[in-house]
């Protein structure tokens, strides 16, 4: 026994923390973190419910008060700028055009970033291992660096490796930041500070489009919607270096932290992502179903996943703690479920965000800024319920009523817009998306925070992995399904309209009633495609509500267990 009967320490991510720095959880506390390595079976996966809030110990911060506060939102900056990324190229890509040319790569330029936030899952596991401030500190400046090459580009090609870049670095970026936030707080208190994140992300990913149309537009050009991130990130530099605390999850040398990787995981994990992004992306709309070129894809995803669940089960090389993929994870039908309510409630959030707006731009002839206003409803429920989630959820101890409620609302919000048309009102679409804002915000950023509490302290960072894999997977699945039934029922609905039509000016139509062709229409022809069009965004949000709907009944299945 230790002197005076105290406990031996706990461990938060490999971090040593002793009784008497965890008294007070919601202090921000002051103590020094260790370097000490974490023992941790390789079976050691409790039941749901064993790790409750009062039994855990409470994170090491090293800073507090004001410093805290700039910590905290040097983070959310980074994730803002992440999310305005992902999105800020929507509305800009004519004018990225009618500058750099090269249209048969038009594709690229929104697919590069999303192929490049597949790392996600690898930047994980590392910050498990190395010092989560410096590896947080060199996301950022190689997402700076991408953001450079976008902004200077000479020719397409240099913007698709800098979106590529972006896309890297940015995930490590996002992960980065939930793992400071899952490491520098209590059970209590994680919920609420993980609600930020999510305000930060949606407000991004808003603003995104208003951002970059309005640059766009102005003299500045479009190269300022990629510049604007290096403006925004020289303010913070100061927080960055001074405020951000550091915490080393192993004292191990670097040589050895570099080794520990899975690096034939993280390999097979890559491709066999890129085929499955390439292919659900491209899939009915730049390749058909049936071409070489999808099927080798499809072929390839499924040759690839094959490999990594081997290599995941049985890599010799690779201890089980170090495997890129926490396996055993999925012997836990909770986690499984949570994995599915984030997958779920994050393709809701971004297919609404992408397709909300194209109903006004039709229906009522809105430009790039009105539309995004129009998703002001929303925004503002996604980020209401999201804090409301995160400061009632810890005081009542239960998350199953979160995702339950949640899930019901969302189905009945989609189900609902699938009832809209060209002369329904502003205000019930309004009132319909405020439904599926609802829902997601109720569980959106639950996740993260319940599985870092049901999972092993040590095990911390691979539960965020774990997660955020599952977040960027539904980006990926829901965007390009989506994107493939736009295009595809949308073409299918106008040629009824205009036999005469070519394949590419029907596909013109759907990018918005701005399209040359469409303004040469008289007005009963273009009322008969604006119904058309309305009737297919519609239809997309059936996809919503079918995840809804497999998420709801998953729900059920939660454990009714008092978890704070």
């Amino acid at each position: 026994m230790t002197a005076h009967n105290e406990p031996p320490p706990a461990y938060i991510g490999n971090v040593a923390v002793t009784a008497s720095q965890t008294d007070t959880p919601h202090e921000l506390l002051s103590s020094d973190v260790t370097d000490e390595k974490t023992p941790v079976s390789d079976s050691s996966i409790p039941e749901e419910g064993t790790h409750k809030a009062e039994d855990r110990p409470a994170p090491v911060r090293t800073v507090s008060g004001l410093k805290w506060f700039f910590a905290y939102l040097s983070v959310l900056s980074t994730v803002f700028l992440f999310a305005l990324d992902g999105t800020i190229v929507a509305d800009i890509q004519p004018a990225i055009i009618k500058t750099l040319g090269d249209t048969e790569n038009l594709p690229w330029i929104g697919v590069a970033m999303s192929l490049g936030t597949v790392s996600i899952l690898p930047h994980g596991k590392a910050l498990a291992v190395f010092n989560v401030k410096w590896y947080f500190l060199a996301c950022v400046v190689g997402f700076e660096v991408g953001s450079v090459i976008c902004g200077a580009a000479p020719t397409l090609n240099a913007l698709i490796v800098g979106r590529l870049i972006l896309g890297i670095f940015g995930s490590g970026v996002y992960s980065g930041s939930l793992t400071y936030i899952a490491l520098s707080t209590s059970d209590h208190e994680r919920p609420l500070y993980f609600s930020g994140i999510v305000a930060m992300w949606g407000t991004g990913s808003v603003l995104g489009p208003i951002i970059g149309g309005a640059f766009a537009q102005s003299s500045a050009t479009w190269r300022w919607a990629f510049y604007i991130n290096l403006v925004v990130a020289a303010v913070f530099i100061p927080a960055f270096i001074f405020c951000l605390p550091p915490i080393s999850p192993s004292s191990l040398p670097l040589a050895k932290k570099i080794r520990t990787q899975d690096w034939v995981g993280i390999i097979i994990f890559e491709a066999g992502s890129a085929c499955y992004a390439m292919a659900v992306t491209f899939g009915g709309v730049f390749y058909t179903f049936n071409s070489p070129s999808e099927i080798v894809l499809w072929v390839m995803t499924g040759v690839l996943l094959i490999a990594f669940v081997l290599v995941t089960i049985y890599h010799p090389g690779v201890s089980k703690d170090n495997r890129l993929y926490p396996g055993h994870f999925m012997k836990r039908i909770d986690l499984i479920i949570l994995q599915l309510q984030l997958f779920v409630a994050s393709g809701a959030m971004m297919t609404s965000v992408y397709y909300t707006p194209l109903i006004f731009q039709f229906t009522r002839g809105d430009g790039a800024l009105m539309a995004g206003v129009r998703l002001l409803p929303l925004m503002s429920m996604i980020v209401a319920f999201s804090v409301i989630n995160g400061a009632l959820m810890p005081k009542f101890g239960y998350y199953k009523p979160w995702y339950i409620f949640g899930n019901a609302t969302i189905l009945a919000g989609a189900a609902c817009m699938l009832t809209i048309d060209a002369s329904t009102s502003s205000s019930n679409i309004y009132g319909y998306t405020v439904l599926i804002g609802m829902g997601v915000g109720s569980f959106l950023t639950a996740g993260i925070a319940v599985v870092s509490t049901l999972v092993p302290p040590a095990e911390v960072n691979d539960a965020v992995g774990f997660m955020t894999a599952a977040q960027n997977m539904a980006l990926i699945t829901f965007l390009g399904i989506a994107g493939s039934l736009y295009q595809n029922i949308g073409v299918e609905k106008l040629e009824a309209v205009l036999p005469n039509a070519t394949h590419e000016e029907l596909l013109q139509m759907t990018t918005g009633i701005q399209s040359s062709y469409f303004q040469s229409l008289r007005s009963t022809l273009q009322e008969a495609v604006i119904e058309q069009v309305t009737i297919t965004i519609r239809n997309i949000f059936a996809l919503i509500m079918a995840g809804a709907a497999l998420s709801f009944v998953a729900s059920l299945f939660l454990a009714h267990k008092k978890l704070y």
